[in-house]
């Protein structure tokens, strides 16, 4: 009892704490006044969507025999909803039964409609889980996620086929940003041809680069990279990082790791500043160990008539696994919602101090960017 009354009053602490930090980070939100000729493109990144056993299992409907994972994203729709282009990891195969969890994944196709249904209209498929069903896997998950209208990047059919969509182009008024998604392995896993997986080769990159300056107002690098459970960015991923800033990327967002790892501005040639985010961690997985159980959600607003980056944020979001609304699931939590109103969120206390260990720990990591909420 004594050690329960304990853990509460810290709870109480963060979340006291942790207000007052929104609060004044609040103060600091603004944006730029724009004139008549300006548009303003407003993107979101979202970590990698995982597809472990106990994921789907949680999804299943024993009376409907269907499979649902709509409830998993409710509480993230609001910060997607007037979104431009909302982008995630798509890191799990969706090749049909039997589906199957770590080390080789395959996820229901209603995992995609989830997905969809939360607003985001951009997938990224260049990861090391691509391969996990081989061949077969890679044409699936291509055509369900076609079937969706999703834009997407990353693993394609033939050579032709990358060569009609790639650099992805996503418009608005006229203003077009180019994204650019790599993996640095597929598992050992063969992509054998016509099948293609962006593989990290850097002289590519930088060709990549090259031809979507010709092609695009501005250019997005999205990358899986770096070590797993790490939350420093290493020696390579930083060298890298400088080259594609160098040869004209104006933002990169990373993946892999599983964690959040540290962000950090370099300068472009333009001299300019490019937000640079190493790992933005897991958006949905069954990992619970510390660090792991959560990711962030990175929002960038960009004017189409500077061709700049007007304004940079992130949103911390805790996955908790458990029951939310008399349904368990995997339910994506922002912390920010949690520490304002604790009472719309009824978890047990350990689930709670874990958010706020998480979000503590997120903001330590990311003291150069805001906090959206």
């Amino acid at each position: 009892m004594k050690r329960n009354f304990c853990t509460l009053i810290f709870v109480l602490i963060c979340l006291l704490c942790a207000a007052q930090d929104f609060q004044f980070k609040s103060q600091e939100w603004f944006l730029p006044n724009l004139n008549d000729a300006d548009t303003i493109v407003s993107m979101i990144f979202a970590g990698d969507i995982m597809g472990h056993a106990p994921q789907f299992k949680a999804a299943y409907n024993a009376d409907t025999k269907e499979y649902n994972y709509d409830i998993c994203f409710k509480n993230i729709k609001q910060y997607i909803a007037e979104i431009d282009f909302a982008v995630a990891n798509l890191e799990v195969p969706i090749d049909g039964e039997p589906y199957s969890g770590y080390p080789n994944f395959s996820s229901p196709d209603a995992l995609l409609d989830a997905l969809k249904n939360a607003g985001y209209n951009v997938l990224l498929t260049a990861n090391n889980h691509v391969a996990d069903r081989g061949a077969h896997g890679i044409k699936r998950t291509i055509e369900q996620v076609q079937k969706r209208s999703f834009r997407y990047a990353g693993s394609y059919l033939s050579t032709a086929q990358k060569d009609t969509i790639y650099p992805l182009i996503l418009t608005k008024n006229n203003f077009k940003i180019a994204l650019l998604n790599y993996t640095f392995s597929t598992n050992g896993n063969p992509v054998n041809k016509p099948l293609l997986v962006n593989i990290i080769d850097t002289l590519q990159i930088i060709s990549d680069l090259q031809k979507a300056e010709t092609i695009a107002d501005f250019t997005i690098v999205c990358i899986h990279w770096g070590e797993e459970y790490k939350t420093q960015a290493n020696a390579s991923q930083r060298k890298l990082a400088t080259i594609m800033v160098k040869n004209g990327a104006d933002l990169i967002i990373g993946g892999h790791p599983h964690v959040v790892q540290n962000a950090e501005y370099l300068i472009n040639t333009k001299n300019r500043k490019v937000p640079i985010f190493y790992s933005v961690g897991n958006s949905i997985s069954n990992q619970r160990n510390l660090n792991t159980d959560g990711g962030i959600m990175v929002r960038v607003k960009i004017s189409t008539k500077s061709k700049r980056i007007l304004e940079t944020s992130y949103l911390p979001v805790y996955v908790y696994k458990g029951t939310l609304d008399g349904i368990f699931q995997y339910h994506l939590i922002p912390t920010p919602d949690f520490i304002f109103a604790p009472e719309k969120f009824k978890i047990p206390i350990a689930d709670s101090t874990s958010l706020m260990i998480f979000d503590k720990n997120t903001q330590n990591r990311l003291k150069d960017f805001k906090i959206l909420y």
